[in-house]
């Protein structure tokens, strides 16, 4: 039995031979560690910067059927690879049956989140919609980090003062108290001295 193609591989090929794509364009399914499976676009895919190992599918644009699936051990691109427990007819209906009832949930979700933005449009007519990348992630992570950093040192800054000055006083109350002990050793002895 021979191992599925990896998905830097099958990527590899979608981009330098169009023609084992119907019409061209295709989708890549991967998992974000947050939101779970994503569809994106090429340019899309390649501008969060995605790693590889977390492709789970690539997906034709205009049949809407799976080219190479991970999961379900689909590599139709390559032909090189069979699923053992099925035949290539079987995995073929199979897959344009899962993706058209998937495409028929995504769309009754389209249409209900349609409905329901257009409800909150006339609420929220000046509120943007955010979106968020993987760069945009790291660099508010870097952000914070930096804050707490910077945060962290000012606190130092500040256990540092607070000690100098506390040690500053103690200091002044020693010497004080030196003197007082040495001017009342001055007074005994001149008083000895009569």
């Amino acid at each position: 039995m021979q191992r599925l193609k990896p998905a830097h591989e099958i990527y590899n090929r979608l981009l330098w031979d169009t023609s084992c794509v119907p019409g061209g364009e295709f989708v890549i399914g991967y998992e974000d560690r947050f939101l779970g499976i994503q569809e994106k676009s090429r340019e899309e895919f390649e501008a969060e910067e995605v790693p590889f190992h977390r492709i789970r599918y690539f997906k034709a644009i205009q049949n809407n059927q799976k080219l190479w699936d991970r999961e379900k051990r689909i590599d139709i691109i390559t032909s090189s690879y069979k699923n053992p427990n099925s035949s290539d007819d079987s995995i073929l209906i199979t897959s344009s049956i899962i993706d058209s009832e998937i495409s028929r949930e995504k769309k009754s979700k389209i249409a209900d989140a349609s409905i329901e933005t257009n409800n909150d449009a006339n609420d929220n007519n000046d509120k943007p919609t955010t979106i968020i990348s993987t760069k945009f992630k790291k660099q508010q992570i870097k952000k914070k980090r930096q804050a707490f950093i910077e945060k962290s040192k000012m606190e130092a800054r500040l256990e540092l003062e607070q000690e100098k000055h506390i040690e500053a006083e103690h200091e002044s109350q020693r010497l004080s108290k030196i003197r007082e002990v040495e001017e009342r050793i001055k007074r005994f002895n001149e008083i000895q001295i009569k």
